[in-house]
């Protein structure tokens, strides 16, 4: 076994040495490519793709698509009306016990919380790829 992965702290944000998820093809809707990458605290595990919505209040609840990735700076109880539509969740606060976080894991969805600059980096309607189970977000990007 790999001395490496052998002191590896299995708390660490870090994927183990040599275990580094190797990127495929079919992860990715055919034509996309990955624009910008950024990364928080996993909250809730799987993966998703769907379009972003930026939720900043309850007049933006309706927004949420069927299969839309929640967008917020943080987490609120008006949230679980929608829930059920949203393949995964991310925000901009919140920590691993957070309300988010509990909910995502209620609705069996992805969810990633603590995203610093989360609203500044994604808008309305772009195509996200939310790792709940590392922690990270991807911004998907048309290729030309």
């Amino acid at each position: 076994m790999n001395k490496n992965l052998k002191a590896w702290n299995r708390f660490s944000e870090e994927p183990a040495p040599g275990l580094e998820e190797k990127s495929r093809k079919e992860d990715f809707p055919d034509g996309y490519t990955v624009a910008g990458l950024i990364r928080g605290r996993a909250a809730s595990p799987g993966v998703a793709t769907g379009r972003a919505a930026i939720i900043r209040g309850k007049k933006d609840l309706s927004r949420v698509g069927e299969g839309a990735v929640i967008v917020s700076e943080k987490a609120s109880p008006d949230l679980a009306m929608v829930m059920s539509k949203a393949c995964a969740m991310v925000t901009e606060y919140g920590g691993a016990t957070a309300i988010a976080s509990g909910y995502a894991r209620e609705h069996a969805i992805p969810a990633v919380v603590s995203v610093a600059g989360l609203t500044t980096f994604v808008r309305d309607g772009d195509l996200l790829r939310v790792d709940g189970t590392r922690g990270i977000v991807q911004l998907l990007v048309p290729n030309i």
